[in-house]
């Protein structure tokens, strides 16, 4: 949006010449109420076309025209804002409680009780290890139920590739359409469309890597019990992750050793780590395939009772142009047992 500007229907500079402000409010017939600054005599326009406007009032034909559609969308202008301001509130207050939990200022039994008070409860807010991403360059690491169907409607962030807007699926008889959202994304992907290119299909990841964690958090619950939680467990115990969440191009081989892991596979030569940090791994099979999983939220997704991890995974041909993503659900039965894979 950073190539739009916000521009004054009725030029602001009339603001400060009443006179001439009293008869273009008369020509128009316009009552006092009508704010020359709020939302009714604003709208979005290319900076270009604001510049060369400046100060000049259109014609009452054109000026009557935008001034309707302007006031046909200030009641959604107003409700965003809203929407944004209870956002900004409730990640100001989690963020303090959480430095006061940190602090000793207030006890775990504490906070629960001061987020009992409140509408969303415990449970229908979750804490995200790696953040949602929008193209208008927010950032989310705190999800509340309340606010997914919002979010799902936010224009989705492509990675680092803020050139791109949104990704082209296509349908039989090549029919296409392009989403810029998780909603339309959804909706398209409902309807029988798809990624066809190589590049539509690593670009559609970022949406299934959204849509699939804010659909998962909306059923997610607070977990009743935890086998990766103490001690922690995640996506860098390479010993507990099966081998059969490892990608490969066509049909899978099958693995005679059902009890193999990512750690006896590095052991002995069939896959490699590139790359591991603390909620990170990517790890890649000699000229084969390569696989990056990002932890990114813990709940119980399943509805067993159990907390599972939420992952982030991109696969991808290590000589080729191959990519493409989605979300895995990894869960643990036992304080001794391996993941297992959930979805």
């Amino acid at each position: 949006m950073s190539s739009f500007h916000i521009d004054h229907i009725i030029p602001e500079s009339l603001a400060s010449n009443i006179t001439e402000l009293k008869k273009v409010k008369s020509l128009l017939k316009l009552d006092e109420k009508f704010d020359i600054y709020g939302y009714e005599n604003l709208l979005p326009c290319r900076s270009g076309a604001n510049l060369q406007k400046g100060a000049t009032v259109f014609d009452e034909a054109r000026t009557q025209f935008f001034l309707g559609i302007a006031d046909n969308r200030k009641a959604e202008v107003l409700k965003n804002l809203e929407k944004i301001s209870k956002r900004n509130i409730r990640g100001k207050a989690l963020v303090l409680l959480q430095q006061c939990l940190e602090g000793g200022q207030l006890s775990p039994s504490e906070v629960a009780n001061i987020l009992d008070e409140h509408k969303e409860q415990p449970d229908e807010i979750f804490h995200l290890i790696e953040s949602l991403k929008f193209f208008d360059s927010a950032e989310i690491r705190t999800v509340s139920k309340a606010d997914i169907d919002e979010l799902l409607g936010r224009q989705v962030r492509l990675g680092q590739n803020d050139h791109i807007v949104g990704v082209t699926l296509t349908k039989d008889k090549n029919e296409t359409l392009h989403v810029k959202t998780c909603k339309e994304y959804h909706e398209a992907i409902e309807s029988g469309y798809y990624a066809l290119t190589n590049f539509d299909i690593k670009m559609s990841s970022f949406f299934e890597h959204q849509y699939g964690l804010l659909s998962s958090l909306k059923a997610a619950t607070v977990p009743e019990r935890s086998f990766i939680d103490d001690p922690r467990s995640g996506v860098v115990d390479i010993e507990l992750i099966p081998f059969s969440l490892f990608p490969w191009i066509g049909d899978a081989p099958e693995i005679e050793d059902t009890s193999a892991t990512y750690q006896s596979k590095v052991d002995d030569g069939t896959i490699s780590i590139k790359r591991i940090k603390q909620n990170m791994l990517c790890v890649e099979e000699h000229e084969g395939m390569g696989q990056q999983l990002i932890e990114v939220a813990r709940a119980d997704f399943n509805g067993d009772g159990l907390e599972e991890i939420l992952l982030f995974e991109y696969c991808y041909a290590t000589h080729g142009t191959l990519g493409y993503g989605g979300i895995r659900i990894l869960g643990r039965n036992t304080v001794e047992g391996l993941f297992e894979i959930i979805q």
